[in-house]
């Protein structure tokens, strides 16, 4: 999520008021000072330091950086741009007006620019949490967990009370595979911010994760009750149905659950119940989307052919699975021996096929 927040600006990342608040990082929706971006549950801060002004100069500075957070949280992409780069000529060592024309540039969707810029007001001030929380964002966008892991846990160390930047630690854990060191985040951050529905959305999705439904189905009941429109909460809510069998009831859980952007693999969960239902058509359409966003992605690769093959189309087929076997190949944990070794016959089974209707 992205966060707005005033201070006198200066030489350090002190936020005026402390640490960062929980009830800004809504993830799926703009308002109330938040700015919707493409990764569910993710966030880029937009900061102003805490340090006294020095300088006539400076304090022109603190104003001008402080003119164009109001300009960005009307949406004013281009009058926020003028604000902070305003600001940078009254000081170019003041770091927060870098930070803050990043996310004019993610807005743009210039994610490099966004780094670079990042990355200067890391140069300018190392300590700078809120900027390292923003430089794992980008990277996760860019698909580099394991590099997002490394900021968050940087902008940690340098402010533990970072609660937004925990909650982007543990997406990044999850999506990087390392599932136990998530759910110790995640308790964590549910110790910090108790009955707080987004962190037990968080907790329900790193339950399937960890292959507990039991767990997915409390935290994803708890966090539905409070917000029934929690798109990770929702689907966590369909992975469970789905493993009982219940496509149909799973189905608009998985629905919601797909505007979580979780690189695809919310599609692809959405598919699998289609597949289920024998909706081939829809199937291949909602896994299309699934590798849109996820080309290497194994389930969507494997689902997309399933999904032709059922409706007969064999060349379409046989590419799925193929890129989808060798993705499976390339994965750290990879499909299970039983399931890999089915894939394998489905896909003999669908060369024949070709090679029939090529005579």
């Amino acid at each position: 999520m992205q966060r707005t927040s005033k201070g006198s600006g200066g030489c350090r990342a002190e936020r005026a008021g402390g640490v960062a608040s929980v009830a800004g990082r809504g993830t799926f929706a703009a308002g109330g000072g938040r700015i919707a971006v493409a990764v569910a549950a993710c966030a880029l801060l937009v900061a102003a330091a805490g340090c006294a002004a020095t300088t006539s100069l400076h304090e022109r500075a603190v104003a001008s950086n402080n003119a164009g957070i109001e300009r960005l949280r009307a949406n004013d992409l281009e009058g926020a741009r003028a604000a902070f780069r305003l600001a940078l000529e009254y000081n170019d060592r003041f770091s927060e007006p870098y930070n803050n024309l990043a996310i004019v540039a993610l807005r743009r969707g210039e994610l490099a620019e966004a780094e670079r810029l990042v990355r200067q007001a890391l140069r300018l001030n190392p300590d700078f949490a809120e900027a390292w929380n923003n430089l794992g964002y980008l990277r996760l966008r860019q698909g580099d967990a394991g590099g997002a892991v490394e900021a968050f846990e940087e902008s940690l160390r340098t402010d533990p009370g970072q609660l937004d930047a925990r909650y982007n630690l543990i997406l990044a854990l999850g999506l990087a595979g390392q599932y136990d060191a998530a759910w110790e985040q995640a308790l964590r951050l549910d110790v910090a911010s108790p009955e707080d529905p987004t962190v037990q959305a968080l907790l329900a999705w790193v339950a399937t994760l960890r292959e507990s439904p039991e767990e997915a189905s409390d935290w994803a009941t708890r966090a539905l009750a409070a917000r029934p429109d929690q798109p990770l909460a929702a689907y966590a809510m369909g992975w469970v149905l789905l493993r009982q069998g219940r496509a149909a009831e799973a189905e608009p859980f998985l629905r919601l659950g797909a505007q979580a952007d979780l690189g695809g693999f919310a599609w692809s969960l959405l598919g699998a119940a289609l597949l289920q239902l024998d909706r081939w058509d829809e199937a291949r359409e909602v896994f299309a989307r699934a590798l849109a966003e996820g080309p290497e992605l194994v389930p969507a690769l494997l689902g997309a052919g399933l999904a032709a093959a059922w409706v007969g189309d064999y060349p379409a087929a046989a590419e799925y699975l193929e890129r989808g076997l060798a993705a499976d190949g390339r994965a750290e944990r990879g499909l299970p021996a039983a399931e890999r070794e089915r894939m394998e016959e489905l896909l003999a089974l669908v060369r024949q096929q070709v090679e029939l209707q090529s005579r």
